[in-house]
């Protein structure tokens, strides 16, 4: 399965454990949020000023490693 802007937050975490330390390099502590379960992938990135398709690009390199 592959991670796209549509993906929750709460369904990264659940395809790879190391989902996690990719949120970590970008300074999110999405783990910790209630909001995990509704924001999605975008919603992060945008809230954060984060590159969005660098981010899918690093959660996605999980899924194969």
């Amino acid at each position: 399965m592959k991670i796209t802007e549509s993906t929750t937050v709460q369904e990264a975490f659940k395809q790879s454990k190391d989902t996690a330390d990719v949120f970590t390099k970008y300074g999110l502590e999405c783990h910790r949020c209630k909001g995990s379960a509704q924001d999605t992938i975008r919603i992060a990135a945008e809230n954060y000023g984060i590159d969005l398709a660098a981010f899918l690009k690093d959660l996605n390199a999980c899924l194969t490693s």
